[in-house]
């Protein structure tokens, strides 16, 4: 059998403020820390903070457990930004599952995916609005 190849255009960003404008569709969902850059003054994302999955990514980001502790996270000047990933329901916990294991968010702490991965061999490939992400990555099964 081959190994599934999963390839998500993160879409994004959306800020607090409209973040109601994020896709109601199935897929990841992608929480980061953005701050301004000291030589461009522009916002960047600075950091991935939390990975998750939904049917409705944009229910997910609105509803998710951690919330209220992603948004009394950033500092102030700093902002939190979210990012979607469309995918549909047979592979969104794989994906989401990878994510985290590669990525090791901090608001992930808990989850099983950090050191396990209990699904085979998978490789993501991320394009769209990838900043702070790897933009391909191998995560092999571990039980």
């Amino acid at each position: 059998m081959l190994d599934p190849l999963l390839s998500p255009k993160l879409l994004g960003y959306w800020t607090e403020a409209n973040v109601h404008d994020a896709p109601d569709e199935s897929g990841i969902y992608c929480v980061f820390r953005a701050a301004r850059d000291p030589e461009s003054e522009e916002m960047e994302v600075q950091e991935l903070l939390h990975v998750g999955e939904h049917r409705s990514a944009r229910w997910g980001l609105e509803h998710d457990e951690q919330r209220e502790k992603w948004l009394a996270f950033p500092q102030p000047g700093e902002e939190i930004w979210y990012a979607v990933g469309l995918c549909g329901h047979a592979n969104r916990g794989r994906l989401a599952a990878a994510m985290i294991n590669a990525h090791k968010p901090r608001f992930n702490a808990k989850s099983p995916y950090l050191e396990r991965f209990p699904f085979d061999e998978t490789t993501v490939h991320i394009y769209g609005k990838k900043r702070k992400l790897q933009s391909v990555f191998t995560v092999a099964r571990q039980d």
